[in-house]
């Protein structure tokens, strides 16, 4: 098999909109397109973007977006559904990473967007673009408040200079969702713009070499002087922490619900195994401390999903909770899926610990425990969550 590599594109993908089909299953459509690809995408170190556009063509984007703008008219549990659907068949982690990031802009712009955010930049993201959002700078890390990239108002718009690092899809992405101060504002003036990343002024950095999820491109984005338009502030200026804190959210609960999904087929694997393994003359399912790490595995595997989809109803009746339970979902969907991942190597002994899917598995795990915000950062959510509704 030959893997296509694709540079990142020189303009938005495909403005017309392909012909509406019937929903796809996401499921058998990764397995027929993802799973064959991850291998080599992931020794390529690249996203794979020919099945990145075959999803956007079979209307994974279009699923959570009202038919006005566009979509199809679904729920944000739709979406959330198919990305699990895509983690279930794909067998790419770091490809899903991607689309979570691609997922909360599109969200982000379908409820904070205005017509102007509506008509010239989600068409592209339903389309086959790559989005991204960069909030972390090298100094703040997960501090978002500590951001030293600026922003200025000029006669025709905004100026944007600064610097971002550890963006998922930086490398390749077509647009950015980028939070900068606006100094003019004064004390409350940390503002979210949406950003071409095409324009002139931005540059982007070498690809980060991570010890997983390499079928997910992180790196850093340079904006030297980026002229944006005025309509480019995603909604209003100096509140893009309160507005940013609704499209976090929704990545945290993603993970725990991929983390469900990713795990199934490879408990179903490894419960295969140990049917068949033998050792002191009897299949080694038969002993308890094997029979304790497969239930541990699905334990996990219920937990994230519940607790996920409990977060994402939370979001989606703006539950004053639903922070509090994306974070928690992110939190022990990510550490839940760590020990699985390492159950599975340990169920498999020395071949679990040989270079191979397994030890993929979790060197790609790990990488959750930092990604989409660390577990250090949910537990303070958390707790501030706590704090806040026990004030109310």
């Amino acid at each position: 098999m030959t893997l296509t590599l694709m540079p990142p594109t020189t303009s938005d993908v495909r403005p017309e909109p392909p012909d509406r089909r019937p929903p796809a299953d996401f499921d058998r459509l990764a397995a027929r397109c993802v799973s064959p690809r991850a291998r080599l995408a992931y020794d390529a170190e690249i996203l794979d973007r020919v099945s990145w556009r075959d999803m956007a063509d079979h209307g994974l984007w279009r699923l959570g977006v009202p038919t006005a703008l566009g979509g199809d008219g679904g729920t944000w549990l739709d979406l959330a559904e198919a990305l699990a659907d895509v983690a279930r068949g794909g067998g790419d982690l770091g490809f899903t990473l991607s689309l979570i990031a691609h997922a909360g802009f599109v969200r982000a712009l379908v409820e904070h967007g205005t017509a102007w955010h509506h008509r010239t930049v989600l068409p592209s993201l339903l389309n086959g673009a790559v989005g991204a959002t960069a909030l972390t700078e090298t100094q703040g890390g997960s501090d978002v408040a500590r951001i030293q990239t600026r922003a200025r108002a000029d006669d025709d718009g905004w100026v944007l200079s600064g610097a971002k690092d550890h963006i998922t899809n930086a490398p390749v992405a077509d647009r950015a969702l980028i939070l900068a101060r606006v100094p003019e504002l004064g004390r409350r003036d940390i503002t979210l713009f949406v950003v071409n990343l095409h324009s002139p002024g931005v540059r982007r950095g070498d690809p980060e070499q991570l010890l997983g999820l390499r079928t997910s491109p992180t790196g850093p984005l340079y904006l030297d002087d980026v002229r944006l338009p005025a309509e480019s502030v995603l909604g209003r200026p100096g509140d893009g922490l309160s507005t940013l804190y609704d499209i976090i959210s929704f990545d945290r609960a993603l993970y725990g619900l991929v983390a469900a999904a990713y795990l199934e087929p490879r408990l179903d694997e490894v419960v295969r195994y140990t049917q068949e393994r033998q050792a002191f003359g009897s299949p080694i399912i038969d002993h308890q401390y094997v029979q304790g790490r497969l239930t541990d595995i699905r334990i996990s595997i219920e937990v994230s999903r519940a607790l996920a989809l409990t977060g994402i109803d939370a979001l989606v009746r703006r539950d004053p909770q639903a922070s509090l339970r994306c974070s928690v979902a992110k939190l022990l969907g990510s550490e839940g899926l760590v020990e699985s991942a390492q159950n599975l190597m340990r169920l498999r002994g020395h071949l679990g610990y040989m270079r191979g899917d397994t030890t993929r598995d979790l060197q790609d795990a790990l990488g959750t425990l930092i990604a989409g915000g660390t577990s250090e950062m949910q537990r303070k959510n958390i707790l501030n969550q706590m704090l806040s509704n026990q004030e109310r």
